[in-house]
C-alpha cells in the first residue's frame, strides 16, 4: 500500500471511529425523557463537578465558549434544576454555580452507561489488544499535539481530576516548559 492509499484508508477508519465513538457516548445519554440533556449541558454538568462550585465566566472558559452562552446555558439548568446558582463567595455580583442533587445524580448516570457501552465493545477484544489499541491512541495524540502544538485547545480542563502523567499535559510540558495549570 502507498503512502496515499494508506492516507485515505486512514481518513476512512477514522472517520468511521469517530462516528461509533459518538454513538457509543451519546446514545440515550439520560435514560428518561424528563432527564435528557444536550452534550453541551452534559460538559457543562461534568466541569462543575470537576471544578466544584465555579464562576459562568470560569464555566465559560472552561468549556471554551461566551460568557453569554454560558449564561444562557446555566439558565437552561438551572430551570430543570441540574445546577444551582448562588452569589459569589468572594464577589457577590459574580454568580456561581454548582450543581444540585439531581444534577450529581443525573451526572452519575450518564457516565456510568457511557462507561458500560464502551466496556462492552472492549470486551470484545482481547486483553492484549485493548492495551495495544490504548497505547496506539496515546502515541497518536502524542504525535498529533507535537504537530499541532496546541494542547490547550484539546485540554479536557479536569481540574481536581487533573493528572500529571495525562498525555496533553506531557504535551504541554514539552511544548511549554510547564504542566497545564489546574483550574
Amino acid at each position: 500500500m502507498n503512502d496515499s492509499e494508506f492516507l485515505s484508508q486512514t481518513e476512512h477508519i477514522s472517520d468511521i471511529f469517530t462516528k461509533i465513538m459518538l454513538k457509543i457516548m451519546t446514545t440515550n445519554v439520560a435514560g428518561s425523557a424528563s432527564d435528557e440533556i444536550t452534550m453541551a449541558q452534559f460538559h457543562a454538568l461534568k466541569h462543575v463537578a470537576q471544578h466544584g462550585s465555579c464562576t459562568i465566566g470560569s464555566l465559560a472558559e472552561g468549556l471554551s465558549v461566551s460568557q453569554p452562552a454560558a449564561t444562557m446555558l446555566v439558565d437552561r439548568m438551572s430551570r430543570r434544576d441540574f445546577v444551582a446558582r448562588h452569589p459569589g463567595q468572594s464577589d457577590r455580583r459574580q454568580a456561581e454555580v454548582s450543581l444540585t442533587p439531581r444534577g450529581k445524580n443525573l451526572l452519575r448516570r450518564i457516565e456510568s452507561e457511557r462507561v458500560d457501552r464502551l466496556g462492552r465493545v472492549l470486551r470484545l477484544m482481547g486483553r492484549s489488544e485493548r492495551e495495544q489499541f490504548v497505547e496506539s491512541l496515546e502515541r497518536f495524540i502524542a504525535a498529533a499535539l507535537k504537530l499541532e502544538r496546541s494542547p490547550d485547545e484539546v485540554c479536557l480542563r479536569c481540574g481536581t481530576e487533573h493528572m500529571d502523567d495525562c498525555i496533553v499535559n506531557q504535551a504541554h510540558l514539552a511544548l511549554a516548559g510547564e504542566q497545564v495549570e489546574r483550574i
